[in-house]
């Protein structure tokens, strides 16, 4: 029979390290959650766009600015930086993750097409570029 000094202690550090890394990644979104775009972002008229009811939770949403400037919330990133964040998504909710493209009227398609890139290089397929379907004349 087993006393209580045969059995060996479970070591929890790793468990607590990724205790500690979900809480920093959740408070990390949190905040992206609360300023997903810029309210003063001059976004095109897109007259046969289908509209967007529902959008999911996981959803990314990068605002290309007209200077080229990429932001993820409130927070300017390279596109390395932009890279890492899609990864950990990918790696954290799978490839099904929808990307809504903010970008500003003025921004160069080419600034657009980098961050799509980025998002297709990962195995994100469900990207889309936001539009309005009324003008705010």
């Amino acid at each position: 029979m087993k006393t209580n000094r045969d059995i060996e202690p479970v070591n929890l550090t790793p468990m607590i390290d990724i205790v500690f890394q979900m809480i920093i990644f959740f408070v990390f979104t949190l905040d992206l959650e609360r300023e997903k775009f810029d309210r003063n972002l001059m976004i095109p008229y897109a007259r046969d766009a289908d509209e967007i009811i529902e959008f999911e939770a996981s959803t990314i949403y990068p605002q290309v600015l007209a200077n080229g400037t990429v932001k993820v919330g409130s927070a300017v990133t390279s596109l390395s930086q932009f890279r890492a964040l899609v990864r950990q998504a990918v790696k954290l909710y799978g490839d099904e993750i929808p990307v809504m493209i903010y970008a500003e009227g003025e921004a160069e398609h080419q600034h657009i097409k980098n961050v799509m890139d980025i998002c297709s290089n990962e195995g994100l397929w469900k990207i889309h570029i936001i539009g309005m379907l009324e003008r705010a004349d």
